[in-house]
């Protein structure tokens, strides 16, 4: 018995080598679980996907295996066109409230603000990009990367946390 004889897929998904190619935009999918889908969506095996409804994926990315997108109940994630995500990338719009030191961080909440990927850009193999940083347009998050803080546009970053290791012409 074939492993596709236990799962049933829809006429807009294309299930090609071990990839889910999301084609045309299948609009019940982003109604129900994406609050914005594009065309032309690549999304490997074992990528995680929390709060769909505030994650705005826009035309031709790629979301390499072990991808985590954690946006939040009021905050969002959203990668522009043509971006590529590495394998086991980490990207989340929520942190644990930390500075009441009278209260374990448990009790203290959490706070939220959104994430922006801008178009052109690559996110390297397990880079971590915390809330409320925008990633500059076709910039480079080198693999292991921890992003704290805004990328310029046409910037290439590494490093824990990350910190501009090139401007590119």
């Amino acid at each position: 018995m074939s492993i596709l004889n236990k799962y049933r897929f829809g006429p807009d998904i294309l299930l090609k080598h071990w990839m889910l190619r999301i084609k045309p935009l299948n609009k019940m999918l982003v109604k129900r679980n994406i609050g914005q889908l594009g065309e032309n969506v690549q999304v490997r095996p074992y990528v995680t996907i929390v709060n769909g409804n505030n994650i705005h994926l826009g035309n031709n990315l790629v979301l390499r295996s072990g991808t985590q997108l954690h946006a939040g109940k009021k905050s969002k994630i959203i990668i522009e066109n043509n971006v590529l995500i590495a394998p086991d990338v980490f990207i989340t719009v929520n942190n644990h409230n930390y500075k009441d030191i009278n209260k374990p961080i448990l009790q203290q909440g959490d706070s939220e603000e959104d994430v922006v990927i801008k178009e052109g850009s690559w996110i390297g193999r397990g880079a971590t990009i915390l809330k409320g940083v925008t990633i500059g347009k076709n910039s480079i998050v080198g693999a292991g990367a921890v992003v704290t803080k805004d990328v310029p546009d046409y910037c290439i970053v590494g490093g824990v946390p990350a910190k501009i290791i090139k401007k590119m012409d």
